[in-house]
């Protein structure tokens, strides 16, 4: 029977017996390729890690697109590094599932304490626990359910990290875009106050418009030292991202967000895809059946605690030599395993409710996202079409009238106000399109289904 259960464990301790997770990187690597088409790299310290290094370099020398940036973070964002190492974890323990135990050698001394003549003896004993043969199978399939459950998981921290990448790309660029407008509404202020400094000169305004004149330009001063922060913030956030330091952090991005879409990808059925692609779902479902294995297994061997079977050999005092087979056997009189198997069946269920939950926060989560998507674009094409060119038309007016003494300063400073504030709310309103495009694709695990890529000529007002 031992023979035929060695027969029989053969296979499976030879199929366990590497600890490189590289086929699970392998695997994982094609399930982010699936769902967004870009491909990670484990950085295993190797001749390839030059090479990747290299990479980055590059990519950050030019001025970075959406998917190089997402790029550069795959390649070397650290957190992502330290999480591909769950994989070995997992592999190791799947290879920790499918080994044996280690024989038990004993040894005893017979030491005389009567008679005389009589010399020590001695005895060496081995014994093997077999019935672990049995159960190699059961426990491999834990371990690897609890192995695709891992996959599943560093795929889904992976796509975090893209969403993650996307939206702090899209916030830099509008930081960046709104400092701009303000840094070319300042130097038009500067030159709008010198003049009304001159016509104060001449007597042609009051003390008032001078001073309402000075106060605009102190203002758009004022804001444009909270954007440059605001604009700081941005760029450090994507520089953690992207896991670069030293020269690296001067990377360029767009100086405009991209235009919107000519048309919006159809977004019907975005739940069922969601429920069907999203990774960490996946992972929950594997998670649950890894349990359930488990708690299988509990069950099946409930009755059977430890059994070993070995052999002796004892040299005794009176010089004859005997070899003695042996068996031990755990008898489960007290503990028939109860409090494991149910801990394990309270698992599956909390396991179970908790997938079931996280589908219902998803389906939610997608919804939610269409609706922001929807409404964020509406707000685009107003702002683009309706308020910011009425804003204009005010200022052009405005000019006209208080060039032909029919307005007072203090009127036309408010009507260009009031523009200004309708360029940076147009450029606030793009960056939520496109990070709510973004929380669409992280909402169902995947990239929209038809959705044209973004034009990165830049839509901004005059």
């Amino acid at each position: 029977m031992m023979r035929r259960a060695l027969a029989l464990a053969a296979p499976w301790l030879v199929a366990c017996a590497s600890t490189s997770p590289t086929e699970a990187v392998r695997d994982t690597a094609k399930l982010v390729e699936d769902r967004t088409g870009r491909r990670i790299f484990w950085n295993e310290g190797g001749q390839a890690d030059a090479l990747v290094a290299r990479r980055v370099r590059e990519l950050v020398e030019r001025e970075l697109s959406v998917d190089s940036a997402v790029a550069v973070a795959l390649l070397n964002n650290r957190h992502l590094q330290a999480v591909y190492e769950d994989l070995s974890v997992a592999q190791a323990d799947l290879v920790q599932a499918g080994l044996l135990r280690n024989p038990t050698l004993s040894g005893s001394v017979a030491i005389p304490v009567t008679g005389s003549g009589v010399q020590t003896g001695f005895g060496v004993g081995i014994m093997q626990e077999f019935l672990d043969l049995f159960f190699l199978s059961a426990r491999r399939k834990v371990a690897g359910a609890e192995l695709e459950a891992t996959e599943l998981r560093v795929t889904d921290e992976v796509l975090r990290t893209t969403a993650d990448v996307e939206v702090a790309f899209y916030a830099l660029i509008a930081a960046q875009q709104i400092v701009d407008m303000r840094r070319t509404v300042l130097d038009a202020g500067d030159a709008a106050v010198g003049l009304a400094e001159a016509q104060h000169a001449a007597g042609n305004i009051g003390d008032l418009d001078l001073a309402n004149e000075r106060a605009l330009f102190e203002q758009v001063r004022t804001d444009l030292k909270r954007s440059e922060i605001d604009c700081l913030v941005a760029r450090e956030a994507l520089t953690r991202l992207l896991g670069v330091w030293g020269p690296s952090t001067t990377f360029r991005v767009p100086s405009k967000l991209p235009d919107l879409p000519a048309s919006e990808a159809p977004v019907e059925h975005l739940e069922t895809i969601a429920v069907a692609r999203r990774a960490d779902l996946a992972s929950a479902r594997a998670h649950t059946q890894a349990l359930a294995h488990a708690a299988a297994l509990a069950k099946n061997g409930r009755f059977l605690g430890g059994a070993g079977a070995g052999a002796a050999i004892e040299r005794s005092p009176e010089r004859y030599t005997a070899v003695s087979p042996g068996v031990s056997l755990e008898i489960p009189v007290f503990d028939q395993r109860q409090a494991a198997i149910a801990r394990l069946e309270a698992l599956v269920r909390q396991s179970s409710e908790r997938e079931g939950a996280l589908a219902v926060d998803i389906r939610s989560e997608v919804r939610v996202a269409r609706g922001r998507l929807l409404a964020a674009r509406d707000l685009v094409e107003r702002y683009a079409k309706v308020v910011v060119p009425l804003r204009e038309q005010v200022v052009k007016l405005s000019q006209e009238q208080y060039g032909a003494m029919l307005l007072g300063a203090y009127q036309l400073l408010a009507a260009k106000q009031n523009e200004v504030n309708a360029y940076r709310e147009f450029i606030e309103s793009l960056r939520e399109y496109w990070i709510a495009r973004v929380d669409v694709e992280r909402a169902i695990g995947a990239s929209i289904p038809g959705a044209l890529p973004p034009r990165p000529t830049g839509a901004t007002p005059p």
